[in-house]
């Protein structure tokens, strides 16, 4: 008897097994990618936690001026400022909030430019109803209420300069300068807006 042998060419093993290599390689790839995902979104998660604690309040705080004129004239001039924060978030200190007012004196030729300036806090900032020069119980400032302050200058002679500017900055907030409007013949009650 004869053995009878039967031969075949298939490629179906082959390719079972290049179906089998494939698939095993998106699996491995898909598992690098999503350990990358969730490592990318931890880190991202641990560093807005990091942010949160480290997170200082702002006061984001704009003296909107209300009333800005000369009080009085002479040895020491006095300005009076009406004004409110109307956009801090919270309550902030009276000596959170500072001023100086920079003077140019007039006549100083020769290139020369000198400066003048006198500086203070809003510590004597009184509500409307106060005489804006004696130190209140007022220790911090609400938003959108009304106070006033008369600024003392011991420095800057309005008299005698050719021009100047108020410069208010808030602690952790804005820096705002206005330019008086003084004029050669500076009077009490000019308005300085």
């Amino acid at each position: 008897m004869s053995k009878m042998r039967r031969d075949m060419n298939s490629d179906n093993a082959s390719q079972g097994i290049s179906a089998m290599i494939i698939f095993v390689s998106i699996i491995l790839m898909c598992s690098i990618i999503s350990a990358v995902v969730i490592g990318f979104g931890e880190k991202v998660f641990a560093e807005t936690k990091t942010d949160a604690q480290e997170n200082i309040p702002s006061f984001k705080g704009i003296v909107n001026i209300v009333v800005f004129e000369i009080s009085s004239l002479g040895a020491d001039d006095e300005l009076h400022l009406v004004f409110e924060l109307p956009y801090i978030e919270q309550s902030i200190g009276d000596t959170n909030v500072a001023w100086v007012v920079m003077c140019f004196p007039t006549n100083q030729g020769g290139g020369r430019q000198t400066m003048h300036f006198d500086e203070g806090d809003f510590s004597l900032a009184t509500e409307l109803d106060g005489d804006g020069l004696t130190a209140a119980d007022i220790d911090e400032f609400e938003p959108a209420v009304t106070y006033r302050m008369i600024m003392q200058l011991s420095e800057c002679d309005l008299e005698a300069v050719d021009e100047a500017s108020l410069v208010i900055m808030v602690d952790r907030g804005r820096t705002q300068e206005w330019q008086m409007n003084i004029g050669s013949a500076p009077y009490q009650g000019q308005d300085l807006n």
